[in-house]
Formats: structure tokens, sequence, C-alpha cells
């Protein structure tokens, strides 16, 4: 394996020995990666200002001889994300969104995609004044449309109605299928939706983040699209978040 130049969204930063890191980077060629930078922590020259969770780096990437692993020989920093340090709020929001990122298997064929949300989410939450406390949710909600696990937010699967104007339209969780009042479904989990629900979500699946925060959620609606998206994520997705982390369900 040759080395490579690929930029990287780096989701985490630890450190193994005295002066070495290890980094988890998210590229949108080949996905999710983990990589070391021998020297990280000390080095003046080779990634100047690079090494900083959040940020967007282009790296040289060296394989070992054996092709086990990732050393990166160099950095150049494309995106700093220092107004997301300023603000523990902000960095909350964020920190969520990666967790829930990383949690999620991106496949290859989908990273180029994925790393473009993940970029904008960040870049939204650093810049916009104001920020939906359910941002981190429609982010998952995102997510896993972009990953194939939403159902039609158009028609009722079953009979074609239109879901807006229909009489209570209902998620069903397990099928990962809305349906309309009229017709029914073996059962499972149910979450009751309504139209004004049903624009949300459709508006988060069709715009890009910096239009999530024009959104105005009345109480009732917040607690819909909260259950309605935290079901799918736990049954479609597996995962739940507990003590401040995604766990597999």
């Amino acid at each position: 394996m040759q080395d490579f130049i690929d930029k990287a969204l780096i989701l985490r930063v630890g450190r193994f020995r005295e002066a070495d890191l290890w980094l988890r980077l998210f590229t949108p060629q080949r996905g999710l990666l983990t990589a070391f930078a021998f020297g990280g922590s000390r080095s003046r020259r080779r990634f100047v200002g690079c090494l900083d969770a959040l940020n967007v780096v282009s790296f040289l990437f060296q394989p070992n001889k054996t092709g086990t692993y990732l050393a990166l020989g160099e950095g150049n920093l494309l995106k700093g994300r220092r107004g997301l340090r300023k603000s523990s709020k902000r960095l909350g929001f964020a920190a969520n969104c990666v967790k829930f990122f990383e949690a999620v298997h991106v496949e290859p064929e989908e990273s180029e995609k994925s790393f473009v949300l993940l970029d904008q989410a960040l870049d939204t939450i650093e810049s916009e004044d104001r920020i939906s406390p359910l941002f981190p949710m429609l982010f998952r909600l995102r997510t896993a449309f972009e990953q194939g696990y939403g159902p039609s937010l158009d028609t009722c699967s079953q009979c074609g109605k239109v879901l807006k104007t229909a009489v209570a339209p209902t998620l069903f969780v397990e099928e990962g299928r809305i349906l309309c009042g009229e017709c029914s479904s073996a059962g499972g989990r149910r979450v009751p939706l309504n139209g004004r629900v049903l624009s949300i979500l459709e508006h988060v699946c069709r715009n890009t983040p910096e239009a999530w925060c024009s959104l105005e959620l009345a109480g009732e609606d917040r607690r819909i699209i909260y259950d309605a998206v935290d079901s799918l994520v736990r049954w479609h997705l597996g995962l739940k978040w507990e003590d401040g982390r995604f766990l597999r369900t």
C-alpha cells in the first residue's frame, strides 16, 4: 500500500506514549480510519495547529511496511473550529453529533455524502446565532435517512394517501414505515404523528443543517420528534444514548 494524501475530519485524539498521539478520523474517500502521529504532541513543523478534535486537515498517510497501521507524515490545516471551544453548549452539541456519527457504521460508498453532512453540521453549530436544543436529534434523524433507514414521509406506504393531510398518520417502528389512520398493521411499537411533525421531518431530510435552525417546534411536536427518532435509532441502528455515549442495544 502506497502513501496517500486525503483530507480528514478529526473525531478523537488520544495519547499513547509521551510524545505520540492516535487519531480517529473520517475521510470522504475511505471512511473511518485510525492513524498515529508519532511525535505529534511535540512537533512544531509537521502538524502546526492541526491535531485538535473537529479540525479538518489534509494529511499525508504513510502505511507501515506490513500495512497493519497508518502513520501521519504531515498535516495541513484546512479548517479549524476555535469558535466551538469557546462555548460549552455548542461543544456539547458537536460532541453528541460526532459520537453518534462514529457509532453508526458508514459504508465506504456513502463516505463522501456523510462527510459533507457532518462537516456542515459542525459549521452550523459553530456559526449560527441560534441553535435548536433538538439539533443533535435532528442530526441523528438525517443520518439515519442517509443510511437508508428512514420511512417515506410523503404517502402512506400501504394505500398511497398523502400523509400530511391524512387522518392519524402513525410510524410503525419495527416495520420502518408510516401508515395513515385508515390502514392497519400487525402492531408493535407505534408513534402517532401529525402534519406539522411530518413537515418538520421532511424539512430536515431535504435541507442542509443550516436550514434546521429556523424551525419553530411546539412542545408536543418536540416530544413526538424525539420519540420517533429515538425509536428508529434504537430499533434500526441498534444505538441508545446512555451515560454520555452511544451504546449498542
